[in-house]
């Protein structure tokens, strides 16, 4: 049977239709692979190590591989060190390129260590990129996951008490006692935080500190979470009452009234000043004023003012005037605090006020560390009579030898003259 050109010219555009149709079906038939991730056991205790194993068996050669996997950072801690993998913190990265051996299976090891109580998947993040390594297609992929259950250790401490706990302004009541799960405190208007510092007995003891922050008007549960190795759990809880602005400001009026009235109290301390010792807190509108001898307005430091290390903010209470300040957060207790303030020439620093001697001091930091250095302007009145007496004497000693030695050359003098004459 002989085709005619014509019938041979019809037939080219169908055959192109067709080619065109099928050409999604022969992408359905590009290899497959599947992902299978193992373990030597889903079971384990705190501080074991676990293997896991990633498979990939396909229908063809295989060529570049990447895929994420993750897993749970706060029960497992991955420890494998290969090229071929990279991460941590609950995300690796498996990358395996430029591969040109023709196999059709492949085997990738990681180790993790199991470092706390629960359970962890490990698993593929989204879509894992299986490449054939003849065209460079990516091959379709299936993967599986699997879970860690992490117990803890058969030595593991049962110890859920604290060894202290300590709060940032504000104290405790009652007392802190290991056995004694619930306290109260109160804090001003003006402290939506309250810093909370709390040590365990066992030093393998996790806490968890929850509802610190953003403290409403009224009454707030803290919660202090002590999670044993073992994984038992004992809750402390600190109901923090947050007081009203206008309760704040009667009380502050109140004060101001029955400590402060008559202007001048004789002790130098005029109305609307707050006495810190030989240091006065004064409140002038919204700006609160530190004197002693020469006068600073205390400040809120600008997002450019580098805090010194170790220091955290808190509140200073004085009189029911809240006072900015920064305590150690290693040690809330301690009897010294810096205030940001600014002097007379409109110079900002940062000053150390000692709340036991009451004094305040100028703060630097040297390269030997912070350092405190005593400023001129704030020296304590005793030191400064303590100076004049001082002074007293040398003067009283130098005037006393001035008088013999005018009275020893008055008297060469007329000796010297009886001898002449």
């Amino acid at each position: 049977m002989k085709i005619s050109r014509r019938h041979m010219k019809r037939s080219i555009p169908f055959a192109l239709f067709l080619i065109l149709l099928l050409l999604p079906f022969t992408k359905c038939m590009a290899a497959s692979a599947t992902i299978n991730l193992s373990t030597n056991s889903n079971t384990a205790e705190v501080g074991d190590e676990i293997t896991v194993s990633l498979s990939i068996s396909a229908d063809a050669a295989i060529g570049d591989f990447e895929a994420y996997i993750t897993y749970n950072a706060d029960i497992l801690e991955f420890i494998s060190e290969a090229s071929f993998i990279a991460g941590g913190d609950g995300l690796l990265k498996l990358t395996d390129k430029n591969t040109a051996n023709q196999d059709t299976s492949r085997k990738y090891i990681m180790k993790f260590k199991a470092k706390a109580i629960g359970i962890s998947e490990i698993a593929i993040k989204d879509k894992a990129e299986v490449y054939e390594l003849d065209s460079g297609l990516s091959m379709s992929v299936s993967s599986n996951s699997v879970d860690i259950d992490v117990s803890p250790a058969k030595t593991a401490s049962d110890n859920t008490y604290l060894k202290n706990l300590k709060i940032s302004p504000g104290k405790l009541s009652p007392d802190f006692d290991k056995n004694k799960t619930e306290y109260t405190t109160e804090v001003s208007y003006d402290q939506d935080k309250l810093i909370v510092s709390a040590q365990p007995e066992d030093e393998k003891s996790n806490i968890a500190v929850a509802g610190n922050e953003k403290l409403i008007v009224g009454n707030n549960k803290i919660s202090i979470k002590v999670t044993a190795e073992s994984g038992g759990v004992k809750e402390y809880v600190i109901t923090a009452v947050r007081k009203e602005e206008k309760q704040q400001t009667q009380e502050i009026n109140e004060t101001s009234e029955t400590d402060l009235s008559g202007g001048n109290t004789g002790n130098g301390i005029t109305e609307g000043t707050a006495k810190i010792g030989k240091v006065q807190i004064k409140k002038e509108g919204n700006d609160s004023y530190i004197q002693n001898g020469f006068r600073y307005r205390l400040l809120e430091p600008s997002d450019g003012v580098a805090i010194p290390d170790g220091y955290i903010k808190t509140s200073l209470i004085i009189n029911d005037i809240p006072v900015t300040a920064y305590t150690l957060s290693s040690d809330l207790d301690n009897d010294f605090l810096l205030l940001y303030a600014e002097n007379e020439n409109k110079e900002a620093g940062f000053y150390q006020y000692d709340r036991k001697e009451e004094t305040l001091q100028r703060y630097v930091k040297s390269r030997e560390g912070n350092k405190v250095v005593m400023s001129g302007e704030f020296l304590k009145s005793e030191e400064y009579k303590a100076k004049l007496t001082t002074m007293g004497i040398v003067l009283a000693v130098l005037g006393s030898v001035c008088i013999i030695l005018s009275v020893a050359f008055i008297r060469i003098y007329l000796k010297r003259k009886e001898d002449k004459e």
